[in-house]
């Protein structure tokens, strides 16, 4: 069984993976300074059920941003597994030498 090595993944997916993670972190602190910006949560509404509601919106905000930055990830291990395959395949391919 063969495994992914740090080989298999390219300076441009390493640059792609950081951008990702950073985007993602700038996000949540985003989403953090703008509804808890001493650190805890302050409902902008009084009632519970709009609470609630309003606490389902910042979640859905912040699990899009996780979905994007988990997807992009996926396509940056694909590519990676990708030339593994193809490292591989290609290594069972060639004749085994002078007979």
């Amino acid at each position: 069984m063969y495994h992914l090595t740090v080989d298999d993944f390219t300076d441009e997916d390493v640059a792609e993976f950081h951008r990702l993670m950073s985007e993602l972190l700038t996000k949540c602190a985003s989403v953090g300074e703008q509804h808890a910006p001493e650190g805890t949560w302050v409902p902008s509404t009084a009632g519970l059920f709009d609470q609630m509601a309003e606490s389902m919106q910042l979640v859905a905000e912040v699990s899009r941003a996780l979905n994007h930055t988990r997807a992009g990830i996926r396509r940056v291990g694909g590519r990676a597994r990708q030339r593994l395959y193809d490292r591989v395949s290609g290594s069972h391919e060639r004749p085994a030498g002078p007979a």
